[in-house]
């Protein structure tokens, strides 16, 4: 019967993201990629958080974790992955370009150089696209703003034992879903295991996770209470001691202020018209006075507005269009009928030879003469008598013919009706123009208006428009009505008088109010009217408050949700899983097994328990002999080294594959105890898996090398080297320092035969320096061969013990060795320019043929003392 097979690490985290929050999900990738998260990344989770809840204007987006994020713990074909070469790097640090870094399929490769040659540069590329607890972050070349800016790289590798195509990896972010079976080591690895300062602790991939969530929860936790606390103290004394009344519209809806507040009602009660404004101010003044008094005055009040009214009646109603249209009609009647007496006049006087016939004298002396005549002269005669016999009324002569004619067309002028009609007319214009005259239009008359400006502005202003447009009119008809003509009359405004009966009712209304109010409940009522006027008021100050007070309780629900969403209680669960899936007995052993290899009996300890923290159990490494004691202070750097390294070993011990591992600098500032011991776990490693290690110390790359070699593992060795070009030039050679005898002797033959060329120039001076320079390597060689070889490393130099296990191969040595020896080195010494030679000797430089056999004389003296020390073994 089959059981089901049980989920991975990797599985458990990944399904258990999927129900989490957008910011939760975020956080799992950042730790799994990055790590735990600083200061700035704890504020972008907050912002995310927020985001989550409801929160706008926020530009950051959550990334949630996928299977790309978790390293991979076996290869995507399900085979082993190794390493071939990293290769065109480009924005990485000062790596030069057209370089290729590469590495032996199997067995381990040694990558040596000095600080600050590249070897960081070439592992931070591993650790952004393998599997690394801290990939940590890729800076381009800082001295170089034209280089390129985004790191990138190929990388070729080999899966199950088959080259596959090479990846073109850029950047990002992520590690490689096939190159993430890679696992690098690094001090930050070893550190996840360190977790307090006296605390050891055992970490493995994925129970870090937890903690390291819940930590961030805890953080984002108390990052939001903080602002919570801040926002609850933050409130507007507007709304702590409310100077506005309860019981108001305004008040209402203030006073039960939320995150969902609408501010519509409040913007429509937030203007007040000129009457409401006026009002208000005579509630507030006249509820601080005696209501009776106040009352009286209001009545007195609107006596004025009463008489106001009548008197803008009357005076509008005499300027109106029909009496000002009357008036100029009656000027251009009389005009006109006093033009047609004047021409009828005309008619009858134009020939008289004295000037005033027909005028009001003339006239006068005309009616006397005909009275004289119809009751004196002639009463029986027809005035004017003309016969033959008739003598003139006014001087007793005979009338001749053309005096009789004269006076009969003065008496048919003075009968005719147009003079009479002229005068009437003139007589109802005379008397219409005075009535007119007499009614000026005086606006300081209207001294009402002024206590109006104040009270009903927009009233005052129509009133005085009225008044200012009808002594307009008034001026222009008393001129247009003399002297005739066209007349452009301006329009009179809308009369105000309604307005002001009006006024005056309600203000009649609120002097009554004002005598209810000498009782308590027309007080109140008063009171309440001047309330909400008030605070309807104040709205112009409380609105922009209330909309920030809205927006503080907006925040603070908001707040609310995202301190919801920091419970730990699911990562505790999902802690608890994955420390049941990955500390199992067989990992237990295991460790046990890794400890023994690295620290032998100097380090008893164990895996236990010890409780947990914010959702995560925590594993510690405790003493054997004493539990309680504070390991952190009892293990010193090198064995919490080997502490790490035993973990890191024991969680890759239980994966499917064996794929590269990678260790950039394992042993730095251990001792020589601790650095062998890791040099020996990294060797017999390498005979399961290619191993890659970056290092700056050459004892360990000695020790690494010659235990690789003793223990018949594949091993190779090169360099990185700083040029012009920048720094991770690669070198297939190691510097001279670092050496084997053989590859020196290579390297001399190599040089021996460039000076040939220089001999063969004649370039005496230039193979004068070369020979100098072969011979001092070779006097190096032969030291260095001493100490490897006759003495077989059991004393090196700078070395701080002794390896005593070899010390019986030195009894190999003969005469002749020591003889070979001290000729090759004395040679080496004369021709050396470490000494300074002789004035008076000035010997030439050997030819290249000796100089070839001095060289070749090492290699024959090493092999012939190492064939010896083998058959010793046997």
């Amino acid at each position: 019967m089959s059981t089901a097979q049980r989920k991975s690490v990797a599985d458990m985290i990944l399904g258990w993201s999927a129900t989490r929050s957008a910011w939760q999900q975020d956080a799992l990738r950042r730790i799994i990629v990055g790590g735990a998260l600083d200061a700035a990344g704890v504020a972008e989770m907050v912002q995310l958080c927020k985001k989550g809840c409801g929160a706008a204007d926020i530009t950051l987006t959550a990334i949630p974790l996928s299977a790309a994020h978790i390293p991979a713990t076996a290869a995507a074909a399900g085979s082993d992955i190794v390493l071939t070469s990293i290769r065109d790097v480009e924005g990485v640090n000062r790596l030069a370009a057209g370089q290729e870094l590469p590495f032996a399929p199997q067995g381990i490769t040694v990558v040596y150089g000095d600080n600050g040659v590249g070897k960081s540069g070439y592992s931070r590329v591993l650790k952004r696209v393998c599997r690394a607890r801290f990939p940590g972050e890729i800076l381009p070349n800082a001295f170089d703003p034209m280089a390129p800016r985004h790191p990138s790289a190929t990388i070729a590798y080999m899966a199950g034992g088959t080259p596959a195509d090479p990846i073109a990896w850029t950047d990002d972010g992520t590690p490689h879903p096939i190159l993430a079976a890679v696992s690098v080591f690094d001090r930050d690895s070893g550190q996840v295991h360190v977790r307090a300062k006296n605390e050891v602790a055992f970490r493995p991939f994925g129970l870090d996770i937890p903690d390291d969530l819940a930590a961030l929860t805890v953080a984002v936790k108390e990052a939001l209470i903080i602002e919570q606390t801040a926002l609850e103290g933050a409130q507007d004394g507007a709304f702590t001691r409310p100077a506005f009344s309860a019981d108001s519209a305004v008040g209402k809806v203030l006073g039960a202020l939320s995150a969902t507040t609408d501010f519509a009602p409040l913007e429509a009660l937030a203007t007040l018209t000129p009457e409401e404004e006026v009002k208000l101010q005579r509630l507030n003044a006249d509820l601080t006075r005696d209501p009776l008094i106040a009352s009286e005055e209001q009545r007195v009040f609107v006596g004025s507005l009463t008489h106001l009214a009548n008197d803008l009646a009357t005076v509008l109603a005499t300027t109106a269009d029909t009496p000002l249209s009357h008036l100029l009609a009656l000027g251009d009647e009389a005009r006109n009928k006093r033009a047609a007496a004047d021409l009828a006049a005309e008619t009858a006087f134009g020939g008289a030879a004295m000037r005033g016939v027909g005028e009001a004298t003339w006239r006068s002396l005309w009616d006397a003469a005909r009275r004289y005549s119809s009751e004196v002269a002639y009463p029986d005669k027809t005035f004017p008598h003309t016969g033959a016999d008739a003598l003139c009324v006014l001087c007793h002569q005979a009338l001749q013919k053309d005096a009789g004619e004269r006076m009969s067309a003065f008496e048919a002028f003075v009968k005719a009706d147009t003079e009479r009609q002229a005068k009437e007319a003139e007589a109802a214009f005379s008397e219409c123009y005075q009535k007119l005259l007499t009614k000026p239009v005086k606006i300081s008359a209207f001294s009402v208006r002024q206590q109006l400006v104040f009270k009903k502005p927009e009233l005052a202003r129509s009133i005085l428009r009225c008044l200012a447009a009808a002594r307009l009119r008034r001026a222009i008809a008393l001129a247009s009505a003399k002297a005739g003509g066209e007349v452009l009359m301006p329009e009179l405004p809308p009369s105000p008088e309604a307005t002001i009966r009006q006024l005056a009712s309600d203000t009649m209304a609120y002097a009554n109010e004002l005598a209810e109010a000498a009782s308590l409940e027309g007080r109140k009522r008063l009171e309440q009217e001047r309330d909400e006027l008030r605070d309807r008021a104040g709205l112009v100050e409380l609105l922009p408050k209330a909309r920030k007070e809205v927006a503080r309780l907006g925040s603070l629900a908001l707040l609310k949700n995202c301190i919801s969403e920091t419970a730990t209680n699911a990562i505790t669960g999902l802690g608890n899983g994955i420390a049941d899936e990955v500390i199992t007995p067989r990992v237990r052993d295991r460790f046990q097994e890794e400890i023994q290899k690295l620290a032998a009996s100097r380090v008893r300890v164990d895996i236990v328990r010890s409780g947990g923290k914010y959702g995560s159990p925590h594993y510690q490494i405790r003493l054997f002999a004493n539990d309680k004691a504070k390991i952190g202070e009892v293990l010193s750097e090198g064995e919490q080294t080997c502490v790490a390294l035993a973990a890191f070993l024991t969680e890759l011990a239980t994966s499917a594959h064996r794929s590269t591992l990678v260790f950039d600098d394992p042993v730095s500032s251990l001792d020589h105890r601790w650095r062998h011991k890791v040099a020996e776990r990294l060797v017999e490693e390498a005979a399961v898996r290619q191993i890659i290690v970056f290092t700056h110390d050459l004892i360990f790359l000695n020790d690494l090398q010659s235990l690789a070699q003793e223990n018949g593992v594949a091993h190779s060795a090169l360099s990185l080297i700083q040029s012009a070009d920048g720094a991770g030039v690669v070198s297939s050679e190691l510097p001279w320092i670092a050496a084997k005898v053989p590859e020196r002797i290579d390297n001399l033959e190599k040089e021996a035969r460039d000076a040939k060329v220089l001999y063969d120039a004649h370039d005496d001076a230039g193979y004068a320096e070369a020979v100098a320079k072969i011979y001092n390597r070779l006097r190096s060689t032969w030291e260095r061969a001493l100490e490897d070889v006759a003495f077989c490393g059991v004393i090196t130099r700078h070395r701080d013990y002794i390896n005593s296990k070899d010390l019986m191969k030195v009894t190999v040595l003969e005469e002749s060795d020591v003889k070979g020896f001290q000729a090759g080195y004395k040679k080496c010494c004369d021709q050396t320019n470490a000494h300074d030679p002789s004035r008076g000797r000035n010997a030439s430089s050997p030819p290249p043929d000796e100089v070839m056999a001095d060289i070749g004389q090492v290699r024959p003296w090493v092999d012939g003392i190492r064939a010896r020390q083998k058959t010793f073994n046997k």
